[in-house]
């Protein structure tokens, strides 16, 4: 019992000391290494820096953490000399906007509000420490949205904003921060290289069309026959050609395919959520008997697909 309780004692201040050293690392003001077991691997290092701007000088930390460590060869990526407030060799980061006083200096070049920033490498200060690519939360060069842009680094010689900006309203632009549509492109082309992929748009009375292009060059348009359309904000309802009996059922639901027979006809059943719940491809006969047997109590809707015949309708589980 006795050596027990010495081995108790020893453990208790070896653990004493070490949350000591740790606390004291921490403390320390010029700049500290955070290293695992007393080695000199870095996981994590703080650099204090100082800089002019404007004719002020300023002194901030900078923080850099490593990448990994390979636990058979205990190599370590080296966290290096951080060149950005907080630099991550592999992680994710979260910024946002700052809360400083009115007047006060903007200090960060690459972005008033923060920005994530990307780089295939970064070796020296004068060396892109911007990035190549950045993400930010921007209010600076348009009136509010997500911006993908270009800093000042080895692909331009000036910052290049809006490669990609999703607005606050939820438009979206290429090359432009102020997209007064879904989706407006300022400057280049739009490019649709699948023959069977075109645009879709909707006719006056409520129909909708896809515009392919033919081997003329001339803009062609077929009707879609399973688009929902809106008029006067009221939701126009096509006809269904399906049958479906029973419905209300509670195991089965046989469905009329007589006029898909000898062709292979999708079925696929969605919930109200939009979860893809049952999908099959089978040989049209006269009539099948879907098992709805696993669905819960609720309405879902039966989509079939044949060749260019696309229908839904709603049927309900008891």
């Amino acid at each position: 019992m006795k050596t027990n309780f010495k081995l108790h004692k020893i453990s208790f201040l070896f653990l004493a000391a070490s949350i000591l050293t740790i606390n004291n690392a921490f403390a320390q003001l010029n700049g500290f290494t955070l290293t695992p077991s007393g080695t000199t691997t870095n996981f994590m290092k703080f650099v204090p820096k100082g800089f002019a701007y404007n004719g002020t000088n300023y002194v901030t930390g900078y923080l850099t953490l490593s990448a990994y460590m390979n636990v058979t060869t205990q190599q370590v990526t080296d966290p290096g000399i951080p060149l950005q407030k907080f630099q991550i060799q592999g992680g994710n980061i979260l910024l946002c906007r700052t809360n400083y006083a009115p007047g006060s200096p903007d200090i960060n070049p690459t972005s008033l509000n923060g920005a994530i920033l990307f780089s295939d490498m970064v070796t020296t200060e004068n060396d892109w420490i911007h990035g190549k690519w950045g993400i930010e939360y921007d209010d600076q060069y348009s009136t509010g949205g997500l911006n993908i842009f270009k800093p000042k680094s080895s692909l331009t010689d000036t910052r290049q904003n809006f490669a990609l900006f999703i607005h606050n309203e939820g438009n979206v632009g290429i090359g432009t921060g102020t997209p007064s549509a879904k989706l407006q492109v300022a400057d280049g082309d739009i490019f649709i290289q699948d023959i069977n992929k075109g645009i879709i748009m909707k006719s006056p009375d409520g129909r909708c069309w896809r515009g392919t292009m033919n081997n003329q060059g001339q803009l062609q348009f077929a009707e879609l026959a399973d688009c929902v359309v809106l008029s006067d904000n009221k939701p126009i309802e096509k006809p269904s050609t399906l049958t479906v009996y029973p419905n209300p059922t509670t195991n089965s639901l046989t469905i009329d395919l007589q006029k898909f027979e000898n062709k292979t006809v999708s079925l696929r059943v969605i919930n109200q959520s939009g979860q893809l719940l049952i999908e099959k491809s089978i040989p049209a006969t006269k009539t099948y008997s879907l098992n709805v047997s696993s669905l819960s109590v609720g309405t879902y809707t039966l989509y079939v697909a044949c060749a260019n015949f696309n229908e839904s309708l709603q049927f309900v589980k008891q």
